[in-house]
């Protein structure tokens, strides 16, 4: 009689488990969602021309924020002659992991550059006040390839590059 009332209890046991096993046990789901956070970042531009200080040049595109190393931008502006800004900029995690961020236009003498032009010209521009050498204008763009601008405004940077480059030499 006894292992007749523990069967039976154990038979209700397990059919009381097998009815609430949706509120005692989680339910799996295949099909997760992604855990997407977003990043807010502060980005210091600067303004592209013949003039730009260096300093600026070298802090261009440098952001700042909780989950970046530098935590708080600069104040500005940097030097005499800075027309550095700050931008701020959102994006999510997914953004970070497939390598895309946010596309800004950057402002120059030229215009407003994409990002690849804008990149281009910067390099340009730092090359020209950090060199030190007395090599021509030819020999130092030689060293970049300037047909990686932008057709609609190839002419025009190597004018800007130019002319930064002859304020140097006067100097």
């Amino acid at each position: 009689m006894l292992k007749l009332f523990i069967a039976v209890v154990a038979v209700a046991l397990i059919y009381w488990i097998w009815t609430k096993k949706n509120q005692i046990l989680p339910k799996r789901n295949d099909e997760s969602e992604p855990f997407i956070t977003t990043i807010e970042a502060i980005e210091l531009k600067t303004f592209l021309d013949w003039d730009t200080p260096v300093s600026c040049l070298e802090s261009d595109g440098t952001r700042y924020g909780r989950q970046f190393k530098q935590k708080t931008p600069p104040e500005l502006p940097h030097e005499q002659g800075c027309r550095c800004e700050t931008t701020k900029l959102f994006y999510t995690s997914e953004d970070v992991f497939q390598g895309t961020s946010p596309v800004t236009k950057h402002k120059s003498a030229l215009g407003d550059l994409c990002s690849k032009d804008a990149l281009l010209l910067k390099n340009i521009l730092l090359e020209i006040k950090k060199e030190s050498s007395n090599g021509s204008f030819a020999e130092l763009m030689d060293k970049f390839e300037v047909n990686d601008f932008s057709d609609e405004i190839r002419t025009k940077a190597i004018s800007l590059a130019e002319q930064a480059y002859q304020q140097s030499q006067s100097k």
